[in-house]
């Protein structure tokens, strides 16, 4: 009897303490794994989040940037964590991509995703002065003999593989050449070193917007508000669609408890307005999704990456 007391108390006062730390959750500072270099999409749009963020959840965010293998190093990191709640990942389909290619031991089963907050669409552009106008200019041309060189950012990356597609879709014999970041392909594209480059559309803004570049077609279904005057490949009559999305995940096991504060305090940062125009200055929109519809999305993101891999993937 006295050994059956001693196991429920020890249960009872088990149970009592996850308790007591669900509701103190967070009662520390929260790192913020972002698996690429200061300064990129992911690393923009956590910072831009972090003071609304510790003000919702009353602690420090600290973001902690692990570059490396296309993000492999920062994401493996991050999986490898303990499932407390204290160690979160600025993921984005970077994963996906990494994935599809067999390049980590991980998967996206292995994580659990609290929120797709922004996405973006991937576009193609070329030079200000270029000749193509459109993109069934450029298309016409890659399928008549010209040999169309198009930048994306590293080989492999997400970039890469939308370029990939882009080529299956519409039939263009593309040269694709990866460039070691995205300034780099924007650079040879302005430079007239390649003829087009794909990226997503918030690393393209600035030389879209200076004229430098022209998109010529972008990958969302609809006509982005942020870039509402290039049309889709969807409108100009081919079958693509693909996105650039960011959002917040954990190593598997997150406790539920920690999940519900963070998809709570995203959900009233969204609601109230004050990062929506933030998100528009970054040339990203708010596409929030949580829950099963978010892994429903993941899941089917994932399998998208993997037919656009293709022959890429190991």
């Amino acid at each position: 009897m006295k050994k059956l007391l001693g196991t429920l108390t020890l249960a009872t006062a088990l149970v009592s303490g996850g308790q007591a730390m669900a509701e103190d959750y967070p009662s520390d500072n929260i790192d913020m794994i972002v698996p690429f270099s200061a300064g990129g999409g992911n690393d923009t749009f956590v910072r831009a989040l972090q003071p609304l963020l510790e003000e919702k959840l009353g602690q420090d965010l600290v973001i902690r940037n692990i570059a490396g293998g296309g993000g492999a190093v920062g994401m493996s990191r991050a999986v490898a964590s303990e499932p407390d709640g204290y160690t979160l990942l600025a993921a984005s389909n970077a994963m996906l991509t990494l994935e599809a290619m067999g390049n980590v031991a991980f998967t996206h089963d292995d994580f659990d995703f609290i929120a797709k907050v922004v996405e973006e669409p991937y576009v193609i552009a070329v030079g200000g002065d270029s000749q193509y106008e459109n993109i069934d200019d450029l298309v016409e041309a890659a399928t008549s003999g010209t040999r169309i060189k198009v930048g994306v950012s590293g080989v492999g990356s997400s970039a890469h593989i939308a370029a990939v597609a882009i080529a299956n879709r519409t039939g263009a014999d593309f040269n694709i050449i990866p460039y070691p970041g995205g300034s780099e392909a924007i650079s040879a594209a302005m430079g007239d070193h390649a003829d087009a480059v794909v990226l997503g559309g918030a690393e393209l803004r600035s030389a879209l917007e200076s004229g430098r570049l022209k998109a010529l077609a972008m990958t969302y279904d609809q006509r982005s508000d942020s870039l509402p005057d290039v049309p889709t490949f969807q409108e100009s009559g081919y079958d693509l669609t693909l996105t650039v999305w960011r959002g917040i995940a954990a190593p598997k096991g997150l406790p539920e408890e920690a999940e519900q504060k963070w998809v709570e305090a995203i959900q009233q940062i969204i609601d109230d307005g004050s990062y929506e125009e933030t998100a528009t200055n970054l040339g990203t929109q708010l596409a929030p999704l949580y829950g099963d519809e978010l892994d429903a999305f993941i899941d089917q993101s994932a399998e998208v990456m993997r037919e656009a891999a293709g022959d890429l993937a190991q």
